[in-house]
């Protein structure tokens, strides 16, 4: 919590919006969000194929096999949603005014930016909202939008769905693990489900900027929705890859803690956001989480003499806060954990 009370504190510094930054028509980037020239995010390969798109209407067996196969491979696969942008369609004053950046329980909560760790992080080209869905210990609905009249209703029901689908595909990913299906459920307790609405509006100068830096997820799964442009990139060894958009579909992403208790059998993906020059892009995030006192280890079952441990154990509180409050990039965090 004292990192989170060190980055809010930091925040009240005024930095401008990148709403505000595009809406000034700027014909250069600010010098905080320029990365050094090792940094920039060089041109992706066009992915030779969709990334991994599952049915799961399909036949249950054939549902746990393909589910296992592919998050080992890409670490995302795809189903269908549709795009909401709602509460960015509000002026940049009233966001604020309806949701000024607070303390949360694992981050910052609010309409603000996120992931300015320090006073010299090169900051992203995105705007952001965050708030918690559930349980509803952790969710605060008098600090979320209060217009459109629909958000709340909208969300809480989009929640909902999600938590139902996160459920099902755990119990899959257990079973593609040779585990009960029911080992995710019972490890993670009560759900911690997190929205994050990111904003990336055009920006003047996109090679020298990132969108969203180049990381895994801190958490169990992803569910996210985009607007069908052009964004995200996913990396796959040494390449990165454009993952162009398909319609009415989820994104859903293996985080770094699954990974952790699978012991390295599925993996995290690491991804990054770039922006363009002429279009802006949103992206509806759904981040799932075990309860603060869960202890993220490997699996026992997984670990036998041609399968030893890879990963060190930590608590869940522990690795949110750790991640939250260190400029990291790609995988560091969870590759701290490897064990020597």
């Amino acid at each position: 919590m004292d990192a989170l009370l060190k980055q809010f504190e930091r925040l009240k510094r005024p930095i401008d919006m990148v709403q505000t930054l595009h809406d000034r028509q700027l014909k250069e980037v600010p010098a905080r969000y320029i990365l050094p020239s090792d940094q920039r995010p060089v041109p992706a390969i066009e992915a030779p194929q969709s990334i991994p798109v599952i049915d799961l209407a399909a036949h249950h067996s054939e549902i746990v096999t393909q589910v296992a196969k592919e998050s080992q491979d890409w670490g995302f696969f795809q189903r269908i949603k549709r795009v909401s942008k709602e509460f960015f369609d509000l002026s940049l004053e009233e966001k604020r005014r309806q949701c000024p950046v607070r303390p949360g329980t694992r981050m910052l909560e609010g309409y603000g930016r996120f992931f300015d760790i320090s006073d010299v992080t090169v900051l992203d080209w995105v705007d952001a909202l965050v708030h918690y869905i559930s349980p509803p210990s952790v969710k605060a609905v008098e600090h979320w939008p209060k217009t459109p009249h629909t958000y709340r209703e909208t969300y809480e029901k989009y929640g909902e769905e999600v938590l139902k689908l996160t459920d099902k595909l755990l119990g899959m990913l257990s079973e593609g693990l040779g585990l009960d299906p029911n080992y995710f459920r019972t490890l993670i307790k009560e759900p911690l489900l997190q929205l994050r609405i990111n904003y990336y509006p055009p920006c003047p100068q996109p090679d020298l900027v990132n969108g969203l830096r180049p990381h895994s997820d801190g958490n169990l799964l992803t569910v996210l929705i985009d607007d069908q442009v052009d964004g995200l990139q996913v990396r796959k060894g040494e390449e990165w890859f454009t993952i162009s958009p398909v319609p009415g579909s989820l994104v859903v992403n293996i985080g770094d803690l699954l990974q952790i208790i699978s012991n390295g059998k599925y993996t995290s993906a690491e991804h990054r956001a770039v922006v363009n020059t002429n279009q802006y892009r949103m992206s509806v995030v759904m981040f799932l989480n075990p309860q603060d006192d869960v202890l993220i280890a490997p699996a026992p079952e997984l670990i036998d003499e041609t399968h030893p441990r890879l990963y060190q154990s930590i608590l869940s509180q522990e690795y949110g806060t750790t991640y939250m409050s260190k400029d990291n990039r790609g995988k560091a965090p969870v590759e701290a954990l490897i064990l020597s």
